[in-house]
């Protein structure tokens, strides 16, 4: 028989393939681990090693139970060795594939027969081709199957299937689609190839549209679908893991924005926002505003190029957000939808409760509270009671039996409700879409409120062949009452401090020793925040119709906001109270004037965009203030009984 030179290229490129695979698999196996954790939960150790030594662990909670707690040592030996020490006892066993593990339980012959109908749980790890990088927010689904997962920000993926006949198929845009049968594998690692036919497709890049084959600057679509059904209140959330180079922070506050920075922080003090054109038109409002369920398309300019269309203000990259539209020729069609999402925190941190805060101010002065030369006796001499505040102690000097849980009267179990209603359809001539939502949001700590209330109408008609007139407008009314305390002062205000005095009125200062305030100061305050906004854009697109190519588009966009807050306590300016009433107003115009000629000859085209444009910002605000109140009955609605009073205002405009 004999074998070409092609034919023994193959195997070995195939082999070698394999082989890679393997070696990085043992390699991941052989890092030498130090660590020195008696008892801890696995589920924590493990997340510590992914943190520590660029490891990923994939495992069901119901096989790594939150309970479990192991005794971790290793000195410099290699993983495999920790792995079979903590989970050999535990009855669980490990799989290597590439830089992931997977944990699962032991099973016998006889067990595995049983269980051959059973859920079996794949994961595995998904990169690009040419760079090997991983590929976030790529769709993962069962052939045939409606359930689907999205990988995460290291390329990793986790889902289940029934059995072992199930087809697992990897789709993302951009790169061809591809399958994989489960068969006896618990990891599948995939890599996707770009698709080339893809280029052809149409992508937004500033003032108008082009086949992403013409394309030369960094412009990406953001992969939307998988985040369609989720309980996302901003737009930005949505973007999360999808574009490469594009960091979106984590959300801190129910309905905020969160930072958002394209290929990292491009200045050290000046500006570092990324400019949102929102139907072509610049959106300087909060992305808070617009309604996740109105976008149709993000795309994402990340390079020097973006700079080109809008100038320096889009130096720290360009997003770019499409809403939906009707289509023509087509029957009304009304939408509704609604859900309701519990929130609670991932992790299982906890303050220390009384217990063990007093345990760990014995710790403290252990050579005091126990006896040398061991260490080990008690100290019956020693007096745990002047260790702590004097706060925390009664009038005769003993401990106090306060164990407050500060955290949990702080928070709460978060909430999200979602409504969403549209009409869509069009017409010959007439396209339309008019959509209203509804979102309320309760956040995990108390008073973290958000809630939104948005109505939307963009309508299209074509009176002639050539021509077409529009309007994109909508408002968004956004609640944010309340002021919640802050976490971090929950966590650490210790168990043995009581927010109450003996009348029920809150303690400004817990503590005796130091400065510390109580974090329900910031909660018990009568405060009103609202933000309403307003947006309109009407455009012309014409088709010259005597000279073929030439195309004209006219914009006139219109963004305005109101903002009002108001607030009062009796806690501020050295517990003397405070109030004041903030009104800001800001309102711009945009004004563009697009001829664009497209034209192909031959092999050959030719596409030439000429703008002309106008911008004009004005906002202003005024505030007023006053404190050392002898009482703030009407809170801010009679600043004159405040001792001292104060006004500002301020006025800006630029073209």
């Amino acid at each position: 028989m004999r074998i070409t030179f092609l034919q023994l290229t193959i195997l070995f490129l195939v082999f070698g393939t394999t082989l890679a695979k393997d070696t990085k698999a043992q390699a991941v196996l052989k890092t030498k681990i130090t660590i020195n954790e008696p008892s801890i939960y696995l589920d924590r150790l493990l997340k510590q090693l992914e943190k520590d030594y660029s490891v990923n662990f994939v495992y069901s909670p119901r096989v790594v139970d939150a309970k479990m707690k192991v005794n971790a040592f290793s000195q410099l030996r290699p993983l495999s060795e920790l792995l079979d020490q903590l989970l050999a006892p535990l009855n669980l066993e490990y799989e290597a594939a590439d830089d992931v593990i997977i944990i699962s339980k032991k099973q016998s012959v006889k067990s595995i027969q049983s269980n051959i109908m059973a859920d079996i749980a794949i994961t595995g790890k998904v990169v690009d081709e040419k760079t090997g990088d991983p590929l976030p927010g790529v769709t993962v689904k069962m052939r045939d199957a409606g359930s689907s997962v999205v990988t995460d920000s290291n390329g990793i993926y986790k889902i289940t299937v029934p059995n072992e006949q199930a087809i697992l198929v990897f789709s993302y845009i951009g790169y061809k689609q591809e399958e994989r049968a489960v068969a006896q594998s618990k990891i599948i690692n995939v890599v996707l190839t770009l698709n080339q036919s893809n280029l052809s497709e149409v992508v937004v890049v500033g003032y108008g549209k082009q086949k992403r084959t013409t394309v030369t600057g960094a412009v990406t679509s953001a992969n939307l679908e998988p985040f369609r059904d989720a309980p996302n209140t901003n737009i930005a959330q949505n973007l999360q893991g999808t574009v490469p180079g594009l960091n979106v922070g984590p959300v801190t506050k129910a309905g905020s924005t969160p930072q958002i920075t394209i290929r990292g922080q491009n200045t050290i003090n000046g500006n570092r926002n990324v400019l949102i054109i929102l139907d072509g038109i610049q959106y300087n409002n909060s992305l808070e505003s617009i309604n996740p369920d109105d976008i149709e398309s993000i795309d994402v300019l990340k390079d020097a190029s973006s700079t080109a269309v809008y100038g320096a203000q889009a130096a720290n990259g360009v997003i770019l957000v499409s809403s939906r539209k009707g289509k023509n020729n087509t029957k009304p069609r009304i939408s509704f939808s609604s859900s309701y999402t519990t929130q609670n925190p991932s992790g299982n941190l906890r303050p220390l409760n009384r217990e063990e805060t007093l345990e760990k101010v014995r710790k403290m002065y252990y050579t005091e509270a126990f006896l040398a030369p061991g260490y080990t006796q008690p100290n019956p001499d020693f007096n745990l009671a002047n260790k702590v505040d004097i706060s925390q102690r009664d009038v005769n000097g003993k401990i106090v039996d306060t164990d407050f849980n500060w955290n949990k009267a702080g928070s709460q179990k978060g909430f999200i409700q979602d409504n969403q209603l549209s009409i869509s359809g069009g017409g010959e001539k007439v396209s339309y879409l008019i959509s209203g939502g509804y979102t309320n949001q309760k956040g995990y700590i108390i008073n973290d409120l958000f809630k939104r209330k948005s109505l939307r109408a963009n309508i299209e008609t074509q009176p002639t062949s050539w021509l077409k007139i529009g309007l994109q407008t909508f408002g968004s009314f956004v609640n944010q009452d309340g002021a919640e305390p802050g976490l971090t002062d929950l966590r650490r205000t210790s168990p043995l401090n009581s927010p109450y005095n003996a009348d029920g009125t809150l303690k400004p200062n817990p503590y005796e020793g130091n400065n510390s305030s109580n974090p329900f100061l910031t909660y018990d305050v009568d405060d009103y925040e609202r933000h309403n906004y307003y947006f309109a854009n009407i455009y012309a697109d014409a088709n010259i119709p005597f000279i073929k190519g030439l195309n004209y588009r006219f914009n006139f966009g219109n963004n305005a906001r109101t903002d009002n807050h108001y607030f009062a306590s009796k806690y501020g300016a050295g517990l003397t109270g405070e109030a004041y009433k903030q009104n800001q107003q800001y309102y711009d115009y945009m004004l563009d004037n697009i001829l664009t000629y497209s034209r192909t000859f031959n092999k050959h085209s030719i596409n030439a965009t000429l703008v002309y444009g106008a911008i004009e910002r004005q906002n202003e605000s005024t505030e007023a203030k006053a404190n050392g109140f002898t009482r703030l009955t009407l809170g801010y609605h009679n600043l004159q009984q405040g001792t001292n009073r104060f006004t500002t205002s301020t006025h800006g405009q630029n073209h």
